[in-house]
């Protein structure tokens, strides 16, 4: 790799036209799916004429995608020792959905990698001398908007690579009615909530925040640390952002209310299938019936999940004689192989072209984590899916998929070959094909509706950087206390009012009554 100075210097000779944007994405390797998209973001305004540079700092240093084809890549290694450890110990099987004590350990790990990227801020110093117009940073870790002051980009857009996050939602101030929009972290509710549905909603929306003020303050101490003690808080710089890209859609998601400032950008780079080239074009020439694709990302490892609990899985996947199975797994998995033997219809590959294959006309379900990049591209390409969330943001997304119509969720505590068979046999066997309709339906929807993700995108992002910071599209309610955003005040006003209006009815009433008894007995 070049050095950093002569790669942006390199990027400036190279460009054409006088237009282009310096652009920066930070984008941390914390998991594949982000760095894919993130990648996708980069490519695109790579493609509008921009000069983007990715940076990626190496959270997890076995991850080494870039997930751009066109931008410049910088990569900070050395950094990942703390996260890295903190998902070692991730039981994902241990329990339903993380603990309070598992996510503040998680903040612990990226603020961890945050002071170590921090404590070699002299190593960003090419970057903040390129003099960047705008940056993009995803919602995840908030160390990304710190790094973004400080290389002095006032400019940001800020990406929510899932759902609108909760704590996206409080830092812009986008209404949050928990009464029917479910919680998007750790939470399995869908938008039909009962009395104790809508208090547990109440409970899970609470813990975010708790932990995000905890995480949002050990990351600001690192700057205040590092940089400077007036340095501002993370969550005052993420409120500043001039827009929110949201890799969701309005037709796959869980209507809520949004703002100006919120655009949804889900499938962005997302293109038509390509021709599948061999071993997967003769793969999806296999069963008679179809074939079925399984893949639980990047984060859970098929060599994590209960021996057991693999044997059964292979078990129910013989018993879809009709069907051939392409399975995912990892590279560490030398267990599957053994237990695939005799398993005619089920082929084990470490890589996929997944959403190529999800486009092909013979496949009939996916198998999925419930990661919204895997939901997104079995939505646009109109194949049901059968998902099994483990954390963060799949439990919501799992639901979201039952809730369109097109998909099944099972919990992983469920999880086994009984549960998978019996979700499958609904998809496959369904004699109305509701969940192939509605997936059909979805992907319509998504694909013909009017403004395309890229030109959203595009159009949105050249208006940011030719205007500046949109500070037209804040919201007052930014400004306002808990009380003051909730008319608490008012409503506790109106109360007393009713109260003492109550109570000087009560007393006349009272003293009224007493008159009129002692004239009575005056009278006898």
């Amino acid at each position: 790799m070049l050095p950093l100075s002569v790669a942006l210097c390199a990027i400036g000779f190279v460009l054409i036209g006088t237009d282009a944007a310096r652009v920066l994405v930070y984008s941390p390797s914390i998991s594949n799916s982000h760095i894919i998209m993130n990648g996708r973001i980069a490519d695109v305004l790579v493609k509008a004429g921009h000069d983007v540079t990715l940076f990626i700092p190496e959270y997890n240093s076995a991850s080494t995608l870039n997930g751009s084809k066109l931008a410049r890549i910088v990569r900070m290694g050395g950094l990942g020792s703390a996260f890295e450890e903190g998902m070692e110990g991730m039981e994902i099987f241990a329990s339903h959905t993380a603990s309070i004590w598992e996510r503040i350990g998680f903040e612990d790990a990226l603020a961890d990698v945050c002071n170590s990227l921090m404590a070699r801020k002299s190593e960003l110093d090419e970057l903040k001398a390129y003099g960047f117009d705008v940056a993009f940073s995803e919602m995840v870790d908030f160390c990304g908007l710190g790094v973004i002051r400080y290389l002095g980009i006032t400019n940001h857009i800020w990406i929510s690579t899932t759902p609108i996050l909760d704590t996206v939602a409080y830092n812009l101030g986008v209404p949050t009615p928990l009464s029917y929009v479910p919680v998007v972290e750790e939470n399995d509710l869908g938008t039909v909530m009962s009395l104790l549905d809508r208090a547990h909603n109440i409970r899970k929306y609470l813990v975010s925040i708790i932990v995000h003020h905890y995480g949002t303050h050990k990351t600001s101490a690192v700057f205040k640390r590092h940089v400077s003690p007036d340095f501002p808080n993370v969550r005052q710089i993420a409120s500043e952002s001039s827009l929110c890209f949201v890799n969701s859609d309005e037709f796959l998601d869980i209507a809520q209310p949004v703002l100006h400032k919120t655009v949804f950008v889900g499938g962005l780079g997302i293109g038509p299938a390509r021709p599948l080239q061999e071993p997967f074009a003769s793969l999806m020439e296999k069963g008679s019936k179809g074939v079925i694709l399984m893949s639980l990302g990047t984060i859970v490892p098929t060599s994590a999940i209960p021996l057991q609990i693999r044997r059964g899985i292979f078990e129910a996947f013989a018993n879809f004689s009709d069907y051939h199975f392409i399975v995912k797994v990892d590279k560490d998995d030398t267990e599957s192989a053994s237990l695939v033997q005799r398993i005619p219809n089920v082929d084990l590959v470490q890589w996929m072209p997944q959403s190529d294959i999800l486009g092909h006309p013979r496949l009939r379900a996916f198998i999925m984590h419930g990661g919204f990049n895997g939901l997104l591209e079995a939505a646009i390409r109109g194949v049901p899916v059968v998902a099994i969330p483990f954390f963060a943001d799949q439990f919501r997304n799992a639901r979201t998929a039952e809730f369109r119509g097109f998909g099944i969720a099972i919990q992983k505590t469920d999880f086994n070959g009984d549960s998978l068979t019996k979700a499958l046999r609904q998809i496959v066997s369904d004699p109305n094909f509701r969940y192939k309709l509605s997936a059909v339906r979805i992907s319509k929807l998504i694909r013909t509706k009017p403004f395309k993700a890229e030109e959203r995108f595009v159009e949105w992002t050249n208006f940011v950087i030719e205007n500046g910071r949109l500070t037209n599209l804040d919201v007052a309610g930014l400004r306002l206390n808990f009380v003051a955003y909730h008319n608490l005040d008012c409503i506790a006003i109106a109360l007393i009012i009713v109260a003492l209006s109550v109570f000087t009815v009560y007393r006349l009433t009272r003293s009224l009554v007493r008159v009129i008894f002692a004239g009575k007995k005056k009278i006898e």
